[in-house]
């Protein structure tokens, strides 16, 4: 039976959820060739590293969930101290899953790596089977948030959803990390309405795509067409001729010359540049 908790058992934290991109398929690739210990042995690495660092971020890892742990930062809360934390686990595994798992798959994900959801709130102290356990609103919108984390995300080296309130209490520590609002549908959360967030880009990505507009005779005319060109991205490089084939065939003026305008990050630093209909699109530019 379980031990409900008292208003002395609560307990104020900054939630983490992290998630490895399609374990489930990396899972079954290794099942199929007889390698799944590379996966034990992953996983094994990646917590020991977790153990040994926790502590000196203020924070305790508090269970593994399947394919992915949940660690909880205790007050007073440090912005730029949680997401280099969080930086920090991304390399890890990347590092691990390049050099020990990747080279024996047969058919390797498009997208590899952490995703990371981050909220905060009081969560309660249980016993459940024995066990100590917590329950809390924060624990569920740190996981809902972590799972809307897609792949176009990922390609534009976003990895992190921090929820909108955390955001507003830390985001002034996090502009190294090209903070973005967005708005999120989470699976049971706010009867399903959207749901405000920021996206934090924690990876190394050198080249990022914030914006791209399609346009003819103003900016403010033209059709959004940002994820579409984040799919072109190859290896940190966009290299395409600028067209509607590109969009799905959209064309915000048919008949008229068109021209695309891109917002980006590059380096850190963030540019703009135009780039007329039929036109070789180079990002970054060619040394």
């Amino acid at each position: 039976m379980a031990k409900v908790a008292g208003d002395s058992d609560m307990e104020n934290k900054i939630v983490v959820t992290l998630d490895v991109c399609f374990s489930s398929d990396i899972m079954e690739d290794l099942l199929k060739s007889n390698n799944f210990d590379k996966w034990r042995a992953l996983l094994a690495r990646l917590e020991e590293y977790l153990v040994a660092e926790s502590t000196k971020h203020n924070s305790t890892l508090y269970k593994f969930i399947g394919d992915g742990w949940i660690i909880f930062f205790d007050e007073p809360y440090r912005g730029a101290n949680i997401i280099g934390f969080i930086s920090e686990i991304e390399k890890k595994f990347e590092k691990e899953y390049k050099d020990k798992t990747y080279g024996v798959l047969d058919s390797p994900p498009d997208v590899d790596g952490l995703k990371f959801g981050i909220d905060e709130g009081p969560l309660a102290r249980i016993t459940m089977l024995g066990k100590g356990e917590y329950i809390g609103r924060a624990i569920n919108i740190s996981s809902r948030l972590q799972g809307a984390i897609n792949d176009l995300d990922i390609k534009a080296g976003y990895r992190a959803l921090i929820s909108q309130r955390l955001y507003n209490r830390i985001g002034k520590e996090l502009s190294d990390y090209s903070p973005d609002p967005t708005r999120r549908q989470l699976r049971n959360i706010a009867s399903d309405r959207p749901f405000s967030c920021w996206r934090l880009s924690i990876s190394e990505t050198v080249f990022k795509i914030i914006k791209a507009i399609y346009w003819t005779g103003t900016v403010s005319n033209g059709i959004d067409v940002t994820k579409y060109y984040i799919r072109e991205i190859r290896d940190n490089r966009l290299d395409v001729k600028v067209s509607n084939s590109i969009c799905n065939g959209e064309d915000p003026d048919p008949g008229e010359k068109k021209s695309l305008t891109i917002e980006y990050i590059f380096e850190g630093k963030k540019q703009k540049r135009t780039f007329k209909e039929y036109s070789q699109l180079q990002l970054p530019p060619p040394c």
